[in-house]
């Protein structure tokens, strides 16, 4: 269980981010000295793993949103991972923000920590994920990167799920261009249709999956203005509001992907790792005031 020891503060500015890598590699805070908090803020308290508070932000490695049955096939090969308590069968989000990461590099405006990650009963592959944050007096910078330490081709994603503190009043766009319709399980389906970025997101409880976005805005509570971008292979982005935060997960696969079979597991987004290959995305999040 994590503990309120080995806390990491990165400042620069009016801005301040706090992680605590042995609780899932998370960030626990990003706050600004003049308006308040941009994240749903984390206290130490500890807590288990499989029932992670809805706040901060956190890693997706190496699969994101639902395993249906937490089962799935690759390379004419049968898997089955540990189903989340919450939902199951079904597994959840990945393993590596359920494990404690280890820092790597620290200074006082940059934080590099890992995951080597064995092969277990929650993911069948060894890997080993990696998150660099840089905090400028403006805005956060994260790499991601994804490394298969297996000795045979792994089926890998990866994203980032940050909690904004934004209630349902919020203005939140992005300049998606395709939104995936979403079934029974709010899992994105194959049907799709054309998405204007020019359109605010409703308000209400939803989760919306889109594709071909690489920017996302957020008015959060405390006034300021939030800007994320992304790169390739981040391709795909999950929307997800309640009444007190909203999350702007992207991610390199669309949801549910990891079923699919073995061809159409590349066409949404899964990359087929082979032994020491790696992938990698940069993040970047820009603070403004509000006009």
């Amino acid at each position: 269980m994590p503990s309120p020891e080995g806390l990491v503060v990165l400042e620069n500015g009016p801005l301040t981010a706090v992680f605590q890598p042995k609780a899932g590699g998370r960030m626990l805070r990003l706050s600004h000295r003049d308006h308040g908090e941009v994240l749903v803020p984390l206290g130490t308290d500890p807590f288990d793993p499989l029932y992670w508070p809805k706040g901060g932000a956190y890693p997706l490695f190496p699969f994101h949103n639902k395993l249906e049955g937490g089962t799935f096939s690759f390379e004419e090969r049968a898997f089955q991972v540990m189903p989340h308590p919450t939902s199951p069968p079904d597994a959840l989000h990945g393993p590596a923000h359920r494990r404690p990461w280890c820092v790597t590099a620290h200074e006082r405006t940059s934080l590099t920590m890992v995951l080597d990650y064995a092969a277990d009963d929650d993911w069948p592959f060894d890997f080993r994920a990696e998150q660099s944050f840089t905090l400028d007096s403006a805005g956060l910078a994260l790499r991601l990167s994804l490394q298969n330490k297996a000795k045979a081709t792994m089926p890998a994603g990866f994203g980032w799920h940050p909690y904004f503190a934004a209630d349902l009043s919020r203005p939140v766009f992005c300049d998606a261009l395709v939104e995936h319709a979403s079934d029974r399980a709010s899992l994105p389906t194959h049907e799709t249709r054309p998405y204007a970025a020019e359109c605010k997101l409703l308000a209400g409880e939803f989760t919306r999956h889109f594709s071909g976005a690489r920017s996302a805005d957020v008015l959060v509570d405390c006034g300021l203005i939030v800007r994320m971008n992304w790169q390739s292979p981040l391709d795909y982005l999950v929307v997800h509001r309640m009444p007190t935060y909203l999350c702007l997960e992207p991610v390199s696969h669309l949801g549910g992907a990891l079923r699919y079979p073995d061809s159409e597991k590349k066409a949404f987004g899964l990359a087929a790792l082979t032994p020491g290959a790696f992938i990698q995305a940069d993040v970047a999040m820009s603070i403004r005031k509000a006009d």
